[in-house]
This record gives structure tokens, C-alpha cells and sequence, in this order.
């Protein structure tokens, strides 16, 4: 009776003291947690709002310099004046590369600096294709060898960003732009103003500063609390236009990159947590407006300092740790009686092996009648196709023949694809690469005339599918590879047809077909027949997507439809690590 009453009392002694310890431990982590998170917000929005008061006080400080320039011009002073101010100007602020003035004609007069040469470079009016003329600053005055200026890529001042942003902007303020030459974008920005003359008759002027943020030595500041911080400035499309001494190197480098990725993915403000070499770190990326232009400080900073605020919190987790080595103990007490026990849960286990046998049996029948069935279709097919094929030769009406002769090889080509479907190691995961690969070789081996001149290639990026998908994508190619070779390369000159199978999203794939031979006519598209669109039309629709043609230089067929990828798949198994 007394063994009993213990038998009964102990699993629910073992129950209240897991309670009570998952109870401390939850309330610890959550207590701490919150205020760890509390403390990181404050600590990083103070961060966040002295790197705003620098980064507002440095680019007052451009446009500042900058509207006194436009002071300048609207004075009228001459350009010898000019060129000396601007001479003074570069020399003085080691970020600005260089100064331009244009006008809504095309003439600008311009001071470059490449690292301590000072070049003056002038660009007249309705040059676009021809190249300005610089010569070199020497001291206070002008070098007098002139020499073409060939960094610009193209020469009319009227067709820059910054010149259209100036003239566009309706506030008398500095705008701001990125430097971009064609589809690169340097980690220059650049500040524009609209100058206009006293006399109405005259054009209208831009004046502009080239700054190289790498070389604004405040944003590398020499507090303590800044010291601690890595921070990078991007655009909204991503490019980091400048990170800080801190940021550039080691663990908190890391964290920068890590924070700036989930940025890009969701373009979210929210404080995030990183792990970067062994230790913990929390970032955010705020945004930074200015006139004509929306920047993104990305701040991260290192979380070990707050640790030694919560102490108290430590002792929490100490009791927790007490009470679990006595859950422990007894858990023990719990296992050595749970011996006999065990000794049923391995004959059930061996039972379970067992049964996992039998299904993995019948798994294989269930594969071998599969595969059966696919053969016994392809015999079908070609019983089919050779009654078709008696029929058309006992036909005198050429266009009926035809007709005959066109199902014969529709069906033929089904026939195939069962017949490779056949010969596919695992049907449940097609691997489509190989799949297609083998049914457009067999394609370019029933067009024999030009099987050495025409060149196909298959390209599915390891995307796998069930067998039903697998049937109706492979009589969709077969089609249009077919179409290729009768339609596209009338002459014996060669050509190359590409067969691409692509993720766009999620289920949504998409299939082309593209040659490098001659187009469709229009009339030949919509007539009948359609070159077999109309099969490839509803096999698009029963894969729950539609048929695209697109006739140019390059024909080019496009299915786009749904397909649930196998779970083994490789994308399958990626998004399952993430």
C-alpha cells in the first residue's frame, strides 16, 4: 500500500517542481528580455539621434557652402573670381570633389580635383559628341596646354540627373542626388541648385558639388558612445554609400551586412537581433530625408554592456538552476523504474520497423505498377498512331493526309513522353533536366535533315516534378521544339533552340521555348493549325496558366504556370533550412 501511495505521489512531485522551474525560468527570460530590449532601444534610439544631428549638421554645411557659390554667380562675378573661389573652395574641403556651373544651352565650366591636381575643365554648348577641353590649375592660376577631358562618358552637362533635379526643384533649396554613370551607381552624392542671372534674357544657370562622403572625417567621430557603434548610409535601392571605421571590419562588419539583408527583404524599421562571431549585436535602419533624396542610417551596436545591468536577473536564473537539479535527481528516480517500461516501447518499436517494411513494400509495387502503366500507354499510343498512319496512306485528299499524318505525330510525341517517363529512375521526383534533355533529343532524332545544324539546349535550374506535371511540360516541349525545327530554320544554315524551366514565385513557374530562327508570320499564328498552339494552350490552362508568344529577333514561346514541387526538391529542402 505505502509502495503504491509513492508510485502515485512521486510523478506528481516530479510534475510541481517542473512547473515551478519552467515558471521562474520563463518569468527570468521574459524579464529580461524586455528589459534588455528596453535598454537596446534607448541605447540605440540615442544613437541613432546623434548620428542624425551630425549627418543634418554635415550636409547643412554642403548646402550652406553651396548657396553661397550660387551668391557668387548671380553676382555676376567674372570667372577668373569664380575659378579662384572654387580653387580655394576644393582645396579647403577635402570632401568636395569637384564644382560645376552649366546652363540650359549646354555650356559648364567646371573644377575637378583628382587626388591634388585641380583641373578646370569647359564643355560648350550642344557638345554631346564633342569632347570638352580641360587644362590644370597651377597655383593661383591656369597651366596654358589644354588637353581633351575624357571622364565624363558623355559631354552634355543638360543630360546629367543633377542638372534636370535643379531645374525641377520648386523650393530655393539644395538638391540632393547619387552619382550614377549608365547602370552604375558610385558612393558620390551630389547637391544642386538652380542660379539664375539678374537679366532675364540670359540662360538659366545649375551650380553642383560632387561629395565623397569617405572623406568626411566628422562622420568617423572621436566619442566614446560613437566609437562603439558601426553604422553605414545606403540608398533606397541598398547601395552603401559610406560605413564608418568601426563598421568596415570584424564581428560588428558582420552584424552591418546581416541587418542591411533583412532590410532589403522587408524594408522594415523594427529593432533586429543578430549573432555575429560569438557575440550578440542589435541594428536599425532609420531613414535620413533630404530634399530630393531618401537615405537609410543603419546603425549596430554591440549588447554584452548591458549584461552587467542585470544582475538581479541572474539570481533568478540561479534558483531556476537549483530547482532543476532536483527535477533532475528525481527524474533519475523516475528512469530506473522506468526500465520495464522501455522494454516495451523497443517491442513496439521493433513493430513499427516492421510495418515500415510492409509500406515500404507496397511503396514499390505501387512504383512498378506505375511504371507499367506508363509502358502499357506507350504501347497503346503507338498501336494508335500506326492505325492512323494505315488510314492516311489508303487517303486520296492531300489535306486530309495531312491532317491524319499531324495526329499521328501529336500522338507519337505523347507516346515519347510517356516512353521517357518510362525509362525515369523515381517517378514520384522527376528530375526535369534530365527528363527534358532526353525528349528533345529525341525530337532532333526524328528531324534527321537537320539534327547536325540545329543545336538545342535545356535549362531547369535542378527543379523537379510529380509525373502528372512532368507529362503534360513534356508534350507542351515537344510541341514547340517540334514547331521549331519545322518552322523556324527553312534553309539548311544552322541554328540553336533553348528550352528554359524557371521559378518566378512561390507555385508560379515559367517555361520558354526561344530559337534564333526565322519568325511566325502573324497569319500563320492565328490560322488554322496554329503550329499546335491550341494543344499547347489547353495543357497551359489544365497547369492552371497561359500561354505566351512573343515574335522578334528571336521567337520565343512562354508557359507560364503552377506547379507544387516535390518535397525533396532542392529548393523544397533550402527553404525548409531557412
Amino acid at each position: 500500500m505505502e509502495r503504491k501511495l509513492i508510485d502515485r505521489l512521486l510523478p506528481v512531485l516530479l510534475l510541481i517542481l517542473l512547473l515551478v522551474s519552467a515558471a521562474l525560468l520563463v518569468r527570468h527570460a521574459r524579464w529580461m528580455r524586455e528589459r534588455d530590449q528596453e535598454v537596446a532601444s534607448l541605447a540605440l534610439m540615442r544613437g541613432h539621434q546623434m548620428l542624425g544631428i551630425r549627418l543634418d549638421a554635415m550636409f547643412h554645411e554642403f548646402e550652406e557652402d553651396l548657396l553661397e557659390e550660387r551668391e557668387a554667380v548671380r553676382a555676376g562675378s567674372e570667372e577668373a573670381m569664380l575659378l579662384a573661389r572654387w580653387n580655394a573652395l576644393l582645396r579647403s574641403h577635402w570632401p568636395l570633389l569637384s564644382v560645376r556651373l552649366a546652363d540650359e544651352r549646354g555650356n559648364e565650366l567646371a573644377m575637378h580635383r583628382i587626388d591634388t591636381s585641380i583641373y578646370v575643365v569647359r564643355t560648350l554648348a550642344n557638345s554631346l559628341d564633342t569632347v570638352p577641353t580641360a587644362v590644370r590649375y597651377v597655383g593661383a592660376s591656369l597651366d596654358t596646354s589644354a588637353f581633351p577631358w575624357t571622364q565624363l562618358g558623355d559631354y552634355d552637362p543638360r543630360v546629367r540627373i543633377w542638372f534636370s533635379k535643379a531645374l525641377e526643384n520648386d523650393r530655393e533649396t539644395p538638391v540632393w542626388n547619387v552619382r550614377q554613370f549608365g547602370d552604375t551607381t558610385e558612393k558620390v552624392l551630389q547637391v544642386s541648385l538652380l542660379a539664375k542671372h539678374a537679366r532675364a534674357e540670359e540662360a538659366y544657370q545649375v551650380i553642383m558639388f560632387d561629395v565623397d562622403l569617405d572623406r568626411v572625417d566628422a562622420l568617423d567621430g572621436r566619442s566614446a558612445a560613437m566609437l562603439q557603434h558601426g553604422f553605414s548610409l545606403l540608398t533606397a535601392e541598398g547601395v552603401v554609400l559610406f560605413t564608418n571605421a568601426v563598421g568596415r571590419e570584424g564581428p560588428i562588419a558582420k552584424a552591418l551586412r546581416a541587418a542591411h539583408l533583412r532590410w532589403m527583404e522587408s524594408k522594415s524599421e523594427r529593432i533586429q537581433t543578430l549573432s555575429a562571431g560569438g557575440a550578440e549585436y542589435i541594428a536599425q535602419v532609420d531613414p535620413l530625408a533630404l530634399n530630393g533624396l531618401n537615405l537609410y542610417v543603419n546603425l549596430a551596436m554591440y549588447t554584452d554592456p548591458f549584461a552587467d545591468w542585470s544582475r538581479p536577473e541572474h539570481q533568478f536564473r540561479d534558483i531556476a538552476i537549483g530547482l532543476l537539479i532536483c527535477f533532475a535527481v528525481l527524474l533519475l528516480l523516475l528512469w530506473l523504474r522506468g526500465r520495464q517500461r522501455r522494454k516495451g516501447n523497443r517491442r513496439m518499436a521493433l513493430q513499427l520497423r516492421q510495418s515500415e517494411h510492409r509500406l515500404a513494400k507496397a511503396t514499390g509495387e505501387r512504383e512498378v505498377l506505375s511504371r507499367e502503366v506508363h509502358h502499357r500507354v506507350k504501347n497503346n499510343l503507338q498501336v494508335v498512331s500506326s492505325l492512323l498512319n494505315l488510314q492516311a496512306l489508303s487517303l486520296n485528299d492531300e489535306a486530309v493526309r495531312e491532317e491524319f499524318l499531324r495526329g499521328k505525330r501529336r500522338i507519337d510525341t505523347i507516346a515519347l513522353v510517356h516512353h521517357r517517363l518510362y525509362d525515369h529512375p523515381d517517378l514520384r521526383d522527376i528530375d526535369l533536366q534530365v527528363f527534358l534533355t532526353q525528349l528533345t533529343v529525341s525530337i532532333a532524332g526524328m528531324h534527321a535533315d537537320r539534327r547536325n545544324t540545329v543545336s538545342i539546349g535545356v535549362k531547369t535550374d535542378g527543379l523537379k516534378a510529380d509525373q502528372d506535371t512532368a507529362i503534360e511540360l513534356g508534350i507542351i516541349v515537344c510541341e514547340l521544339v517540334t514547331n521549331s525545327f519545322q518552322h523556324a530554320f527553312p534553309h539548311a544554315t544552322g541554328g540553336h533552340v533553348e528550352v528554359t524551366v524557371t521559378q518566378v514565385e512561390g507555385d508560379l513557374h515559367r517555361l520558354v521555348v526561344r530559337n534564333n530562327g526565322v519568325a511566325p508570320d502573324q497569319a500563320v499564328l492565328s490560322g488554322p493549325g496554329k503550329l499546335g498552339l491550341e494543344i499547347v494552350e489547353a495543357l497551359a490552362e489544365q497547369l492552371d496558366g497561359s500561354l505566351h508568344v512573343h515574335v522578334g529577333p528571336q521567337p520565343t514561346f512562354e508557359v507560364r504556370f503552377r506547379m507544387r514541387r516535390p518535397a525533396g526538391s532542392p529548393e523544397v529542402a533550402d527553404a525548409e533550412g531557412l
